[in-house]
């Protein structure tokens, strides 16, 4: 536990126990103006409990009377908060610029420090083609374990929770609501199983806190933050689900979108996501561990046409070096060509002039399908 005086890099001045801070941010979550950005800085600088000490009397005695039964009401429900900083907190949410100081859990803690976490997100309006593919999607995993992470909404995601309780893959519901209750009441009884097979429910809101129209975004940042890779399998144009790739994009995830159809409204988010090169193309549902690299390519990719690319390039070795729906990394890239990092860059950059070559975030490539 951080003792008294000790300065945590990323919270600000911490004054006793962990127990202690947790409810004084508590506290401070009843009182006015403390999500503003002038309180959070100012809190940041002088400490918690110095910040509260400039509330009259008359109004942080009932803040602390109500936040104490807010940490009994969820120490009686199992929930606990986990403190950003703190052993315990999820490292990859703690990578984040807009990380909650106070992360929320109920059910199984560990279940947020397991290898391969996936979000898995798309549109409430699912068609019978969406859940097919979040069939299929499972079926391309491998037998290694993973943790599939979304966010309990009716249609895909509540599709994707169903299909990794069925296979015995754990997972983990944000949600955008405090803990006490689960949102919609139509997924009561699956959010129920997801903790009964050894899955947690996550939020960064305090206990009692409903849903709005402001929360899901916010929640959408959550998902991102947990997983290595999101993978949007079915969205339209708008979607909540493309807040959640850019999102991931920002935080130097992977992003996935399964192949579009065309003439399908439903799937116009993930066509947009594609063509702004947030997201890399699903073609199979095997296309996801293998560009994640936790499976290995059975069969070689399609070959290139190098008399083609000859006649419009001239350089088809850096093509040869490249998949057409696996992106590599840059590094992958030189060793392949066994080249000097300058002079590839060079060529990757006229190749993805003339539209051989696409550069994804994290500085990867792949090449273009022709």
């Amino acid at each position: 536990m951080t003792q008294v005086g000790e300065r945590d890099p990323l919270i600000g001045f911490i004054e006793g126990d962990a127990e202690q801070w947790l409810l004084d941010w508590l506290t401070a979550k009843q009182l006015p103006k403390f999500n503003g950005r002038g309180a959070l800085r100012a809190v940041r600088e002088v400490g918690l409990s110095n910040w509260l000490s400039g509330f009259a009397p008359n109004m942080l005695m009932p803040a602390r009377d109500r936040a104490c039964r807010e940490r009994d009401a969820m120490a009686e429900q199992g929930v606990v908060a986990l403190i950003l900083g703190r052993r315990g907190y999820p490292h990859l949410l703690g990578q984040l610029p807009d990380a909650p100081w106070v992360l929320f859990v109920k059910g199984n803690v560990d279940a947020l420090s397991m290898r391969r976490p996936v979000g898995v997100v798309g549109t409430r309006k699912a068609s019978s083609v969406g859940h097919a593919a979040v069939e299929a999607l499972f079926e391309g995993m491998p037998d290694a374990p993973w943790v599939m992470v979304s966010g309990m909404a009716d249609g895909i995601d509540a599709t994707a929770h169903r299909m990794a309780l069925d296979r015995g893959v754990p997972t983990v519901a944000c949600l955008a609501h405090g803990l006490h209750a689960v949102h919609p009441r139509t997924n009561v009884r699956l959010a129920e199983r997801v903790l009964d097979a050894g899955g947690s429910w996550v939020s960064e809101y305090r206990w009692g806190m409903p849903a709005s129209k402001y929360t899901f975004p916010a929640r959408n940042r959550i998902i991102a933050g947990l997983v290595e890779a999101v993978v949007v399998v079915e969205s339209g144009d708008p979607g909540g689900s493309l807040i959640t790739a850019r999102l991931a994009q920002d935080y130097d995830r992977r992003v996935f979108a399964l192949s579009p159809t065309w003439c399908a409204d439903a799937m116009k988010g993930n066509a947009r996501l594609i063509r702004d090169q947030v997201a890399e193309l699903l073609h199979a549902p095997e296309d996801l561990p293998l560009a994640m690299g936790w499976l290995k390519r059975r069969d070689p990719a399609p070959e290139l046409d190098v008399a083609d690319a000859s006649n419009a390039l001239g350089d088809p070795a850096i093509l040869s070096a490249l998949d057409p729906y696996i992106s590599r990394p840059f590094e992958e890239v030189v060793e392949r060509l066994a080249g000097e990092p300058n002079g590839v860059r060079k060529r990757l950059l006229e190749a993805e002039l003339d539209g051989w070559v696409r550069c994804w975030p994290g500085d990867r490539f792949t090449r273009t399908v022709r």
